[in-house]
């Protein structure tokens, strides 16, 4: 008699629920938005803009796909290698916004200089803030601070009267100054952007964007001991948010006013679309223009852009980030309840080093952050 051994069937994997069906469908569109995100640097948004509008988003997109993570984790399915995968991927871009910092930042060399770039939004000109001493907080902040060399944007400043800005800051701290105005009113009443120096302005010039707006780019070379540097200070196109586009973004859409809504989103779909594509062409023409410099660089400013992004990309090709240098932490610095991380830098030549990077963080003055840190050779110590 032949003996005849049972095996028992392999059970077939178990296929999965209509609602995992429908999880997994929206976990693509995840994945896929979040892998569009993650490669947004390096397309440019004049040719394929919803790229850098995921780049925007990119942090919530992880976090998206990590709650998907988890779901595919509490259910056991072998989808979770989806999420995990593009999660990983989108870790090269982890310190480009986030830094962690072990024990003490290393001490700045005597001959470093202090650097402070800020957004000053006019110097509270049309007293948003909603308080008659938010100026003099701004000038108490700059003179606490010290810099060497400060860079402003949204700078404004009259001939007479009592927003002498410019006359101000050149007396309160004995500096040198050049400044690229995009507007004035009655010959009398600057917009722009501004720099001052400790040290002497040796040379300066614009590179002025082809576009009608406040948005231009200052340089100054400026002659430290033995040595020159040509700082950028940068003001990039802006989206231009007003308050209706912010309340369409922090609330829920109700049933009554959803039309209205609806329409508020194209038009911030719109805004965004035009202000990415001059981003785009103002960041190609700044670093066209640092390719002939013959000295090193500094870009400081506000480029109204994150780090994921073609902006950055293009500016940050072949320099340092001091707050990937010398930072720590998430770095944000818009003062705004919209989920938007750093958009102000300074950014160096690599034969440069940073030192002591930091984000002041202050409220009721501008709604940016001044971002500040000391500059030096890479070997001086």
């Amino acid at each position: 008699m032949v003996n005849q051994q049972y095996i028992e069937p392999v059970a077939s994997r178990k296929p999965l629920s209509w609602f995992s069906r429908v999880v997994f469908f929206f976990n693509w569109f995840a994945i896929i938005s979040l892998l569009c995100a993650d490669f947004a640097p390096w397309v440019n948004p004049e040719r394929i803009w919803p790229f850098a509008f995921l780049g925007l988003i990119q942090p919530a997109l992880i976090i998206v796909n990590f709650l998907f993570l988890l779901y595919w984790l509490i259910r056991r399915k072998r989808q979770i290698f989806f999420s995990l995968a593009v999660i990983l991927i989108s870790l090269m871009h982890f310190n480009r916004q986030y830094q962690i910092s072990f024990g003490d930042q290393e001490s700045a060399p005597d001959k470093s200089i202090r650097l402070m770039s800020w957004n000053v939004k006019l110097f509270d000109l049309y007293n948003w803030s909603g308080n008659e001493e938010t100026r003099k907080k701004m000038f108490d902040l700059i003179r606490n601070e010290d810099p060497a060399v400060l860079c402003l944007q949204e700078f404004f400043s009259e001939d007479a009267g009592t927003f002498r800005n410019l006359d101000t800051l050149k007396s309160m701290l004995g500096y040198s100054a050049a400044t690229a105005y995009t507007i004035t009113l009655r010959k009398t009443d600057h917009w722009g952007v501004a720099t001052f120096s400790r040290y002497p302005i040796v040379n300066e010039g614009r590179i002025v964007f082809n576009n009608r707006s406040n948005n231009i780019c200052l340089y100054t070379d400026i002659a430290i001991n033995d040595d020159t540097i040509r700082v950028y200070n940068v003001h990039l196109q802006s989206i231009n948010f007003g308050y209706a586009d912010i309340r369409f973004v922090k609330t829920m859409l109700s049933e009554e006013d959803a039309e209205n809504e609806m329409e508020n989103s194209k038009n911030i779909l719109r805004r965004m679309k035009h202000a990415y594509g001059r981003r785009a062409r103002q960041a190609n023409a700044i670093a066209e223009h640092i390719n002939n410099c013959p000295y090193p660089v500094v870009i400081c400013g506000d480029f109204n852009d994150t780090p994921v992004s073609f902006t950055y990309q293009v500016l940050s090709s072949g320099m340092k980030d001091a707050f990937r240098e010398s930072g720590t932490g998430f770095g944000k610095t818009f003062d705004n309840p919209l989920p938007i991380p750093r958009i102000d830098y300074i950014l160096h030549s690599e034969n440069l080093q940073s030192y002591q990077f930091k984000t002041i963080t202050t409220e009721g003055l501008s709604d940016h952050f001044p971002v500040i840190c000391n500059i030096g050779t890479a070997t001086a110590h």
